[in-house]
């Protein structure tokens, strides 16, 4: 399997190789008539102005083609109609044989005269040996007189080979010098690549103690921030998806000892009734009563949990309208007060008149009247509970506070729990369930708000907070 640093390693090579393959393919095929193009250019500059002073001085001026002679290595010479020479840039004193142009070039001005009439021409004269280049160019001055210029080069075809040459050169010394840096830099880019590719594969596998340690901003820093993220997210939810697991597993157990007990009882006594265990319609009577109580008991088991589910899936909408606090407190209060006289508890009510609240009141009353029922079970020492509404953090506070045994600080954050007690022997004698607890702190939730529970001086003191 071919790493990700072996494939950017190929990928630089085959590129590079294919760069200087292809400048060595572009100087065969376009450098000579490249060359021969940016030297015609030059010449036909050349020949105008060479043209321009020959003419303005009646062709007795050649300042500036004498010049170009010794600059540019440009030989300028001006034949008659006739191809003698009346001027040569390179022997200003001719003898009789070189007062006449040469025949071959005599030969290219007659082949091309219709074309030289209208423009010029230009070829490249080039000897067998390739020692002796040439680029001609040749055009009319007038109807009497040419103009030719000549430019000596050494062989285009061999500057094209010797310019290859010197491309395959400098394209290994540069696949060489690139090779250590790719490989160098290939490292850097692909470690933090091959660690979030490992970091990945821990996370496929569940596993989330692997994190990616990014110090770069770009793309790949991103990413791996991202994929931390992803993990953490994963982790929490795995995690919650356990607990919630968990949480129902215990809800089951829970329920089945709930509903076993009464099941038990029920079928006890009806046993008892079937097989004639009571005669009298007193004991009769009292079976009969204990059985309706335990079918009472699961009927109230099983609508608090369908209403706790309800509540858990968000089928239950909210009707929030303002309301009087204390006026709330006060009517719940009262239906208390029987079960307050007959367990001999003091009840303190701190509220100002007049609180005005938003929230859903059928909502908050059964949370209070869960806090307040939740209180009575557990007042003890002193019989005290105290009530109290004040402005919070972020909303209305209300906390219901009761004398009594602290709560274990193990347990503390386990009452919101469905169907848990602390009580492990899960006593009945309060007649809960364990549910209370649980839709107090949905209500809260379902407010936006929160419950909250600690141990005071002397006791519990539960809270519910509603935002304003």
């Amino acid at each position: 399997m071919k790493t990700i640093k072996t494939k950017l390693f190929c990928i630089f090579l085959g590129l590079m190789i294919s760069l200087i393959a292809g400048g060595i393919i572009l100087n065969s095929l376009f450098l000579e008539s490249y060359y021969v193009y940016k030297n015609k250019g030059i010449l036909v500059s050349v020949s105008e102005k060479i043209k321009d002073e020959y003419i303005s001085s009646a062709g007795s001026e050649f300042e500036y083609a004498d010049m170009v002679q010794n600059i540019e290595n440009i030989n300028t010479i001006i034949t008659d109609k006739n191809f003698n020479i009346k001027y040569n840039s390179v022997r200003k004193k001719t003898s009789e044989e070189e007062k006449r142009l040469s025949k071959q070039v005599q030969k290219e001005i007659l082949a091309n005269d219709k074309k030289n009439a209208k423009k010029y021409v230009y070829y490249i004269a080039e000897k067998e040996n390739d020692q002796n280049t040439r680029l001609v160019f040749f055009s009319r001055i007038n109807d009497d007189e040419f103009i030719i210029l000549t430019k000596s080069v050494r062989s285009i075809h061999q500057s094209v080979v010797i310019a290859n040459e010197f491309f395959i050169i400098a394209g290994i010394i540069i696949i060489f010098i690139g090779a250590v840096i790719v490989l160098v830099f290939s490292n850097k880019i692909t470690k933090p690549i091959i660690e979030m590719s490992n970091v990945a594969e821990s996370i496929s596998n569940l596993q989330f103690d692997k994190v990616i340690k990014t110090n770069s901003e770009d793309e790949i820093g991103r990413l791996g921030n991202s994929i931390n993220k992803i993990s953490d997210k994963l982790n929490c939810s795995i995690n919650e998806l356990k607990r919630d697991i968990n949480s129902k597993q215990e809800l089951i157990r829970n329920m089945s000892h709930e509903l076993k007990t009464p099941i038990g009882i029920i079928k006890g006594y009806a046993e008892g009734l079937k097989y004639g265990v009571v005669e009298d319609k007193e004991k009769m009577a009292k079976y009969c009563t204990i059985l309706v109580e335990e079918c009472d008991r699961m009927d109230k088991l099983v609508k608090e949990l369908l209403n706790y589910s309800m509540m858990e899936g968000g089928m239950i909408k909210l009707n929030i309208t303002a309301f009087n606090i204390k006026a709330l407190l006060s009517r719940i209060i009262e239906r208390f007060t029987p079960v307050f006289a007959e367990k001999n508890i003091s009840l303190n009510l701190e509220c100002i008149d007049d609180f005005i609240i938003s929230a859903d009141m059928d909502m908050l009353e059964k949370a209070l009247n869960n806090y307040i029922t939740n209180a009575i079970d557990h007042v003890s020492d002193k019989k005290v509970i105290d009530i109290n509404v004040e402005n919070g953090k972020e909303g209305v506070a209300i906390s219901v506070a009761n004398t009594g045994e602290y709560i274990p600080l193990e347990e503390i954050n386990k009452i919101w729990d469905v169907c848990y007690r602390i009580d492990k022997a899960r006593s009945r004698k309060y007649g809960g369930h364990g549910i209370g607890l649980s839709i107090v702190k949905l209500i809260a939730e379902l407010h936006e708000g929160a419950a909250s529970v600690e141990n005071i001086d002397g006791g519990v003191k539960f809270s519910i907070e509603i935002p304003s």
